[in-house]
């Protein structure tokens, strides 16, 4: 983990300058040039170590507004040269929750323009006629479960109609290994063998999908944002529902990672390689929706079966010609 340091007696381990940030897994005191450098040579020695960007000329980045995907926004802007990256480009879903959807919008409209990112932002409502709200009260499901699925469909299916190469999320090292313990423990392993840095896609029906910030500790994103003055959104969405099995596994992860700096991000090293030849294989089984022509494991995608439910009948062939004329016009806008 990376903490602030309050003292102006503490130097900086690289030029000696008063030291902000101390990083305990790398006994490193830094300032803040030195901290926000360092963090993104760890994304980029991260990209290198498994082979991420290889082929990766034009990256989706699902964007939310919060601290992660915005800050990894602004280090895949910073270090794109280095990487190949032609061009990375954003994506917001507009769930249309009072004040907190806005909030977000905003935030990421600010952090594009900021970093000249090409955006492309889709309404709920706009493009169904209901919110997430709505949507999960007409299912009977609960609203994280809604929320997911409908974020997978549309960065998916706006993926693979923009042409891009992948696709990649602020998923940072903290969540990726409470996700895998929580697979583990459940015996979800199609789900666990998910959790590694490259997650190869299905040639036109499924993006492949990264982790970029595979082995970044939250703590360093969090200090990243502040210390930069990323505008994210402070607030936690008003629906977020904390599992108490995840809270536990994290506190445990924070606990031995305090005991021995490092632990964390020497556990996500043996994961991926212990995951690598199964994560490989583990991918198939996925049949085209007879609706919409999205991934699916019974022949109707989840979201066709959602929206049937609460329009009346399966929304994904409207919305996918929709979204496909949306992207035209991305990608030309004269025309």
């Amino acid at each position: 983990m990376s903490v602030p340091i309050v003292s102006s007696r503490v130097e900086c381990s690289k030029c000696g300058k008063p030291a902000a940030v101390r990083v305990q897994y790398a006994k490193l005191n830094l300032c803040k040039e030195h901290f926000l450098e360092y963090v993104e040579s760890r994304v980029l020695r991260a990209i290198t170590r498994y082979s991420m960007l290889r082929g990766v000329k034009k990256l989706l980045l699902a964007l939310s507004g919060g601290k992660d995907s915005l800050t990894l926004l602004y280090v895949l802007n910073s270090i794109k040269g280095q990487v190949g990256l032609v061009e990375v480009i954003g994506f917001h879903l507009d769930l249309g929750i009072d004040g907190y959807s806005e909030a977000s919008k905003k935030a990421v409209e600010n952090a594009c323009s900021e970093t000249s990112t090409r955006c492309m932002t889709i309404s709920l409502r706009d493009l169904v006629g209901f919110n997430v709200l709505e949507a999960a009260k007409a299912a009977k499901r609960p609203i994280c479960s809604v929320c997911g699925a409908l974020k997978r469909y549309f960065i998916n299916l706006v993926a693979l109609e923009l042409g891009v190469d992948a696709v990649t999320l602020g998923h940072h090292m903290d969540d990726i290994l409470v996700f895998a313990l929580k697979d583990f423990v459940l015996q979800d392993y199609v789900d666990m063998y998910k959790m590694v840095p490259v997650v190869p896609g299905v040639p036109g029906l499924v993006a492949t999908r990264l982790k970029v910030l595979y082995e970044t500790y939250e703590s360093d994103i969090g200090l990243y944002a502040d210390l930069r003055g990323i505008g994210y959104v402070k607030e936690q969405c008003p629906f977020k529902y904390k599992d108490p099995f995840k809270e536990t596994i994290r506190r445990m992860l924070d606990e031995l990672e305090a005991r021995a700096p490092g632990f964390k991000l020497s556990f996500a090293r043996r994961l991926a390689r212990g995951l690598a030849k199964a994560s490989a294989t583990s991918q198939g089984g996925f049949v085209p929706c007879s609706y919409c022509g999205a991934p699916s494991s019974t022949g109707t995608c989840l979201f066709c079966r959602l929206t049937a439910r609460v329009a009346g009948k399966p929304l994904g062939p409207v919305v996918r010609e929709e979204i496909r004329k949306m992207c035209r016009l991305f990608i030309s806008p004269q025309l």
